[in-house]
C-alpha cells in the first residue's frame, strides 16, 4: 500500500473531523448556520468556506 507523509496523514484526519463537526452542528441547528458557526465558535464566514469546501448541503 502507498505511504503518505504524517502531516498528509493528519491534514486528511482534521478535515474529516471538522466535516463531521460542521455536519452535526448544522442538524442540531437545523441549518441556522449563524448559531452553527456560534456553536463552532468560527467566523460566519469562516463557516460558509468550509461548508463549501467540505461539500455539506444546507
Amino acid at each position: 500500500f502507498p505511504v503518505m507523509p504524517l502531516r498528509d496523514v493528519t491534514s486528511i484526519a482534521v478535515k474529516d473531523a471538522e466535516s463531521r463537526a460542521i455536519r452535526q452542528v448544522m442538524e442540531i441547528v437545523k441549518g441556522n448556520k449563524t448559531k452553527a458557526a456560534s456553536m463552532l465558535d468560527i467566523d460566519y464566514k469562516t463557516l460558509l468556506t468550509k461548508i463549501k469546501a467540505y461539500g455539506i448541503n444546507t
